[in-house]
């Protein structure tokens, strides 16, 4: 069992790879685009879907932040670029 704020697909992104490789004898291709943005109290973690940024996690040091709605994962963040 792990604790840590490493998504888990970073940690076994090349054993999976490897694995679904030998399952299925093709190349998969996974690029998505991972971005953070800074807020009050620590960083949103996203993906980019088109012109969106889907909210995948949270690390702040404001227990509100977790609990704050507009951060919850799957939302869109309304990014400033």
């Amino acid at each position: 069992m792990l604790y840590t704020v490493v998504p888990l697909e970073r940690i076994y992104t090349d054993r999976t790879d490897s694995l679904i490789k030998s399952k299925d004898n093709r190349e998969k291709t996974t690029d998505v685009e991972r971005s953070g943005f800074g807020v009050e109290h620590g960083r949103i973690y996203t993906r980019r879907e088109g012109d969106n940024y889907i909210i995948e996690g949270i690390q702040s040091t404001d227990m509100q932040d977790y609990l704050n709605p507009q951060y919850s994962p799957g939302n869109n963040f309304p990014c400033k670029e």
